[in-house]
């Protein structure tokens, strides 16, 4: 901690609740959360298993992880948690996954394989097909739509549509090549 300035030194002491560090690209904010972790293990005696650590990238996760283990220099952080957001995410939903009905080897599919997935279902090889499909149900998912409620909200659309002599959700009901259930 010799190199660190006051302020710091005193983030890495402070204990009595959350604290918000503010400060400019390279100014050691990195530093600072590192030193307070092993801070914690050492001189608090808290066990590693009780820290996390969260961040946005896995580039400033491995980092930090990096940093930890060369400052605690062979001591134990069995139990330490440093990675993203996602990565606590999946994590969670791994080591919960028999109360929420998932295995814990579910897959995470990105953009593209969704596409893919969506284009096959729906019989075509048009992708933008498949982009409208996918943007329908990102929107569903952000507005919290159950998907039995999505088919019915998209049967009211229909007969919307066609009263005014137009077609909205009939055509992602008719696609080529069969219709989605």
């Amino acid at each position: 901690m010799s190199v660190l300035n006051p302020q710091q030194r005193e983030a890495i002491r402070y204990l009595d609740g959350p604290l918000l560090v503010l400060a400019g690209a390279g100014s050691g904010k990195t530093r600072v959360i590192t030193e307070k972790i092993v801070y914690l293990i050492e001189s608090c005696g808290l066990q590693p298993r009780n820290i996390a650590a969260i961040t946005f990238t896995n580039k400033a996760a491995r980092e930090m992880q990096q940093r930890v283990g060369k400052l605690l220099a062979g001591r134990s952080a069995a139990g330490l948690v440093i990675s993203t957001f996602h990565a606590l995410g999946v994590r969670m939903l791994r080591e919960e996954a028999a109360a929420i009905g998932y295995k814990p080897a579910f897959s995470i599919l990105d953009s593209a394989d969704c596409l893919a997935i969506l284009a096959e279902l729906a019989g075509s090889v048009d992708k933008a097909v498949a982009r409208r499909l996918q943007w329908q149900i990102s929107s569903w998912k952000s507005a919290l739509v159950l998907p039995r409620r999505s088919s019915t909200d998209c049967r009211q659309r229909q007969r919307g549509a066609r009263c005014r002599g137009v077609r909205a959700c009939g055509d992602l009901a008719r696609l080529p090549g069969g219709r989605l259930r």
